[in-house]
């Protein structure tokens, strides 16, 4: 197999395909932990432009502002 040409500003081939390789794996651990996190009942927090949301047992996606309110309710 003919090695890529490395143009500059270009990066190789090999790269591109670890990043995939690696993608693909976090992308496997996080749907694992979040299915873990459903069966134990624990939400599971994530980050959307800026904001912390979680997302609920129950399916349900709560705001992080949301959720300290509803504990201060208690």
């Amino acid at each position: 197999m003919a090695k890529p040409k490395n143009k500059k500003g270009h990066l190789p081939l090999q790269l591109y395909k670890h990043t995939i390789e690696v993608m693909a794996k976090a992308n496997k651990a996080y749907h694992e932990l979040v299915e873990e996190n459903r069966r134990l009942g624990i939400p599971t927090p994530f980050s959307l432009l800026g904001n912390i949301y979680y997302l609920m047992p129950n399916g349900k996606i709560v705001l992080k502002k949301q959720l300290k309110s509803a504990k201060d309710k208690e």
